[in-house]
Formats: structure tokens, C-alpha cells, sequence
């Protein structure tokens, strides 16, 4: 059983937690939060961050297309206003990474926001 609870309500399971780091900024402001999620749960995060997975390799966002919309909201942003980081650690030694531009007023989509309240 995990140390501690999955952040979608709470509850225990057995196996290894997800644990999820986001940073926002915006305008030298950031806002930080982290949760920690079951297997079950982050793979339904996971579907939605997917489009904004960065390939390590050269730095860039897996889906061009999604580039040009905000992380939040998914509407097209005329300029960007700020950006969310994201990194997961999916298994024991791997890490998975995320970026997009956000809105300003923005914060997180709706298959992550809740269950980072600290932000």
C-alpha cells in the first residue's frame, strides 16, 4: 500500500504513487504545487498532458499543434503570457516533462486543477 493517499479523494491503494510538480509563471510571478496520484488517476492526467509532453532529446513539445493553445483552457493565445511546467516521475527512474503557454488568469485543466488546490 502507498505511504500516502492519492490526491483524487484521498483514498489508498496499493503500488507506487505518481508524483507531479507544477510551476506556473507568469510575468516573474510563479505559483508552485506538487500532488502525488495512483496509478489509475494519472493515467487519465496523463491523457490530457500528452499533447504537451516535451521530447527531451530536442527540447521541443511532442504536438506542434498544441503549441499555439493555452494549457488551461485550450483556446488560442494571441501572445504568450505565461507558461506551466510540469514534471511527473511516472516509475522508479523516469521522468516525464511538460510545457505550455497559459493565459494569464489561467491556472490548470480541469483533469489536473482540482486536485492541486494549493494553487
Amino acid at each position: 500500500m502507498a505511504g500516502q493517499p492519492c490526491k483524487v479523494g484521498m483514498h489508498f491503494h496499493r503500488g507506487r504513487n505518481v508524483n507531479v510538480y507544477v510551476n506556473l509563471y507568469w510575468r516573474g510571478a510563479t505559483q508552485r504545487a506538487s500532488g502525488r496520484f495512483c496509478a489509475g488517476h494519472w493515467a487519465e492526467i496523463e491523457r490530457g498532458l500528452s499533447e504537451f509532453e516535451v521530447d527531451p532529446d530536442s527540447s521541443t513539445v511532442s504536438d506542434t499543434e498544441s503549441q499555439g493553445l493555452c494549457f488551461a483552457c485550450l483556446e488560442p493565445r494571441d501572445k504568450p503570457l505565461g507558461q506551466a511546467f510540469i514534471t511527473s516521475y511516472p516509475a522508479k527512474d523516469e521522468r516525464k516533462d511538460y510545457w505550455a503557454g497559459v493565459h494569464e488568469g489561467c491556472y490548470l485543466p480541469p483533469y489536473l486543477g482540482p486536485y492541486l488546490n494549493n494553487i
